[in-house]
């Protein structure tokens, strides 16, 4: 008898649903994804897991299964679907776009692994993407194979993550029973005295995440705290790490700095780009983003004058200092900002326990 339901991660990308899953007490068997600095950035951080770095169109029923050891294993297949096809940022969107069929292959391996259940991760633009025909196959796909689906919206924010990033779930059961999202764990103040059967903890900030972490100036990099954490979810991403990793700030030319300076927390940097913004010490991050077509920093220190680093990104992500992340500054930015949070993902998996 297994001890604790196993996982299969494809699309596994740097692991944000690998390690929520592992956070909830599943084991994962396996990471798939085509990009090597996600490999390397999966296998540093899950030593234990099997990895395989293919283009998922290419991978065979023998290599899955080789790597699993049968499908008798296999409890939960997730997958984080690269969304940039179905995306509302995406201003060339082509319903011709690959990407945008990359479920088949994720179905294709759920028939040969007969999970007791499935989780899709993506944008919420998918379902309005084509009058909302991709939702629709992506059901009927599921249900096809025997799974009652459901799909829904969910705010990581409502989940202890410092930040505002909504995203849509497909979650297919095999045992009839239809999947009910977990309940919120977090809520904003005015609500709180009104929900004390609820138990809402308050909004994770920007102050609550990353307020500890040493201050830099452009193109410096620390590898060293230099203060006690200031609040529980900042102990709780330290954990027992001494090592600071990914602290380096965005190098930028003196009209950046300027530009940041000048720049009130809350708002824009630029008129014409109302998404990149100075962030707030008492407001939650807005979505981390991946980068779009030339991955850069994103969103400016809410005190210093520079951009963000990667592990600031990472801590408003919800992964633990520990958690560390390779390639080129580009491309970690990318990793981290393309990640479902790993507070969020926990959150889905113990609730998906009570299914399987």
């Amino acid at each position: 008898m297994k001890s604790s339901p196993s996982v299969v991660d494809l699309f596994c990308g740097a692991g944000g649903l690998t390690l929520g899953f592992k956070r909830a007490g599943y084991r994962v068997l396996l990471g798939l994804d085509v990009d090597w600095d996600a490999i390397r950035t999966y296998m540093l951080n899950n030593p234990e897991v099997a990895w395989i770095n293919k283009d998922i169109r290419k991978v065979t029923a023998e290599e899955i299964l080789d790597a699993v050891g049968s499908r008798d294993n296999v409890d939960v297949v997730v997958a984080g679907i690269p969304c940039e096809g179905y995306s509302l940022l995406n201003r060339r969107y082509d319903p011709s776009d690959p990407r945008n069929y990359l479920f088949v292959e994720f179905m294709r391996i759920v028939k040969i692994l007969k999970p007791k259940a499935v989780l899709i991760e993506n944008v919420p633009g998918l379902i309005r993407r084509e009058f909302g025909r991709f939702r629709v196959e992506i059901e009927r796909a599921l249900e096809d194979l025997g799974f009652t689906t459901r799909s829904f919206t969910i705010n990581a924010l409502n989940y202890g993550v410092p930040q505002r990033r909504v995203r849509l779930f497909f979650v297919g059961i095999q045992s009839g029973r239809g999947f009910e999202p977990p309940e919120p764990t977090h809520g904003p103040p005015n609500l709180l005295s009104f929900a004390s059967s609820t138990r809402l903890k308050p909004y994770v900030t920007v102050w609550d995440a990353i307020s500890d972490l040493p201050p830099l100036r452009p193109g410096e990099e620390k590898t060293r705290y230099e203060s006690e954490p200031k609040t529980e979810y900042q102990r709780i991403m330290r954990g027992e790490c001494a090592r600071l990793y990914n602290h380096r700030a965005p190098g930028h030319p003196e009209w950046t700095v300027r530009l940041i300076e000048s720049t009130k927390p809350g708002h824009p940097l630029y008129g014409t780009f109302k998404q990149r913004i100075r962030l707030s010490w008492d407001e939650p991050a807005p979505t981390i983003p991946a980068g779009g077509v030339r991955p850069q920093w994103f969103f400016a220190h809410p005190e210093q004058p520079r951009g963000i680093t990667v592990r600031e990104a990472a801590r408003l992500q919800s992964f633990p200092d520990s958690y560390v992340f390779v390639g080129s500054l580009i491309k970690q930015r990318v990793l981290v900002g393309d990640a479902v949070p790993p507070l969020l993902a926990e959150a889905l998996a113990r609730k998906l326990a009570e299914y399987i």
